[in-house]
């Protein structure tokens, strides 16, 4: 049965609006990257995209809702580079170490995802004072993050290894973002390429890591384990 002139119209129509919404996005997301997220405003991105200002205010009521709209994006293209191929998203050391090594070496090619987030970081996440906002925040991050993030705090907190997994991805992550928000300010000289640089921070990631499995296989003893002293038995004549 063939759609309805109607039907045919509405699906027109709403292609239409996702069109012009991806637009929208397209050019809030070169103005972020050119000018920082701070510096522009909402009739920059409706004069790059080539529409009226009261048009984008239907797509979206402020630049806010933008900036976290494109900070999904930009995690999600992060995420379907380092996971698709790579290794099961688990939260073993092995995952940590597969995941880190693919964030380190696709650095060129993720640069800008690296500097939008870090950016986005900067501005919404660092010095957060207004505890009132958190849980906005949070749901805020909630909708717009890939779906391999839900319920990420359970799952670390119920794995073993969860905490070591999340301090090294973390790691990882804060300095590939410096790295890209900075550029050329990163290192100090002009003697030693980007590409050693990151190649000595991928050593020693991975020299971590090891540590890490060692000690799962042959773990170090407790404290309690150091008191506790074999007693030796008195001889007896």
């Amino acid at each position: 049965m063939k759609p309805s002139k109607t039907e045919l119209s509405r699906q027109t129509g709403k292609h239409q609006l996702e069109e012009q919404r991806e637009r929208i996005l397209a050019a809030a997301e070169q103005l972020f990257l050119q000018q920082g997220i701070d510096k522009v405003r909402m009739i920059d991105i409706a004069a790059e995209a080539g529409i009226t200002k009261m048009t984008l205010y239907r797509y979206f009521p402020d630049i806010d809702a933008i900036a976290f709209e494109i900070h999904g994006r930009m995690t999600e293209r992060v995420t379907s580079t380092i996971i698709v191929n790579v290794i099961e998203p688990t939260l073993s050391l092995e995952s940590a170490r597969a995941l880190t090594r693919k964030m380190i070496q696709n650095f060129d090619k993720l640069r800008d995802a690296y500097r939008y987030i870090g950016m986005f970081d900067s501005l919404y996440l660092d010095n957060f004072t207004d505890n009132s906002r958190l849980p906005q925040t949070r749901d805020k991050l909630r909708r717009v993050l890939p779906g391999e993030y839900y319920g990420i705090d359970e799952r670390i907190n119920d794995h073993p290894e969860g905490a070591r997994f999340n301090v090294i991805v973390s790691v990882v992550t804060w300095f590939l973002q410096k790295t890209a928000m900075r550029g050329e300010l990163t290192w100090h000289s002009e003697i030693v390429p980007l590409s050693t640089y990151l190649q000595v921070f991928e050593d020693m990631i991975m020299v971590y890591v090891e540590h890490c499995l060692k000690e799962t296989v042959d773990p170090k003893p407790t404290d309690q384990q150091y008191l506790e002293f074999p007693v030796r038995s008195e001889k007896k004549d």
